[in-house]
């Protein structure tokens, strides 16, 4: 080849390469932009849920002032004012089909697993259809995991157990999520934890929670829980534990009454506080924000004792 053919030669591969290289600069460019973007796009999204699930919580919130100063109106289950949170402020509200979606739960609806003694959570477990042993061995095994020690009960399992069994240990302090319970000896395949245990305080409302839920109330026995279901299917929920106790027969009433201190310090006709949570969502792929309040009753307004937010 002669040396002039050989000097183009070279400078076509260098053209070749300075394309290369230019070609890889730009896609590299382009990548940055379009992640810089996407992360722009996400962070705006984000933003726009936020705003949206706490406009639509204060403008609940509005509506819930109103509805604790208005006149007490009974819904379909018999319930009005603070009982009937719920139906009210959803019946008067806009905010349905505005973007995001709002939900009402009573504390006292389930049974706050970090606070309820041993009596109860044993009763909620035989609801459950956990059967003795079975269920002993259980009960144990709840209390060790929510006490502060690392010394089991004869029934039950500390972290040493879980560790010879290479298991997530106890928390050995207040469970945080009802779903944590699967972790717990004994627990693992029972179903319907979620629909009898919570992580809320408050006590049982007996117009809220499910007939399995206050079945495990003291003094409760098979003829007050079906008189609680009755009353409440005919929209005439329990004013207190001293109506539902002159309803019954004289030997369950007897067995009411002998309970009658531990039950009414167990449950409430009127929940002692509402989670409302708000949700929107927006953007593709979706982004999705929460809102909650711990709402309380403080007279003729609701006084917000917790608030919290999370990203979905």
């Amino acid at each position: 080849m002669r040396p002039r053919e050989q000097r183009r030669g070279f400078a076509l591969l260098a053209v070749l390469w300075v394309l290369v290289a230019l070609a890889t600069l730009a896609l590299s460019v382009s990548l940055v932009a379009r992640d810089a973007i996407a992360a722009a796009r996400n962070r705006t999204d984000l933003t726009r849920a936020s705003w949206l699930a706490s406009g639509c919580m204060e403008q609940a919130r509005a509506e819930i002032g109103g509805a604790l100063l208005a006149p007490p109106i009974g819904d379909s289950r018999g319930l009005s004012g603070w009982a009937a949170l719920d139906a009210s402020v959803l019946r008067a509200t806009s905010l349905i089909g505005s973007g995001c979606r709002l939900t009402f739960v009573p504390a006292g609806s389930r049974i706050d697993v970090n606070h309820a003694d041993a009596e109860m959570l044993g009763s909620a477990l035989r609801t459950l259809g956990v059967t003795e042993p079975a269920r002993d061995s259980a009960l144990d095994a709840i209390l060790d995991w929510r006490d502060a020690d690392d010394v089991p009960r004869p029934l039950g399992a500390e972290r040493q157990w879980y560790a010879e069994h290479h298991r997530f240990g106890p928390r050995n302090g207040p469970i945080a999520d009802v779903r944590e319970l699967a972790r717990i000896r004994g627990l693992e395949s029972v179903p319907g934890l979620e629909s009898v245990f919570g992580v809320e305080p408050g006590r049982i409302a007996l117009a809220h929670a499910s007939m399995g839920v206050i079945s495990a109330l003291p003094g409760i026995d098979e003829e007050a829980l079906s008189r609680i279901g009755e009353r409440r299917a005919s929209g005439a929920p329990v004013g207190d534990v001293t109506e539902l106790a002159s309803q019954l027969a004289p030997a369950s009433r007897e067995r009411l009454v002998a309970r009658f201190s531990d039950l009414t310090r167990a449950s409430t006709v009127d929940p002692d506080a509402w989670i409302v949570q708000s949700r929107a969502t927006v953007g593709t792929p979706d982004v999705t924000v929460v809102v909650e309040l711990r709402l309380t009753r403080a007279g003729a307004r609701a006084a917000v004792v917790r608030r919290r937010s999370w990203i979905l």
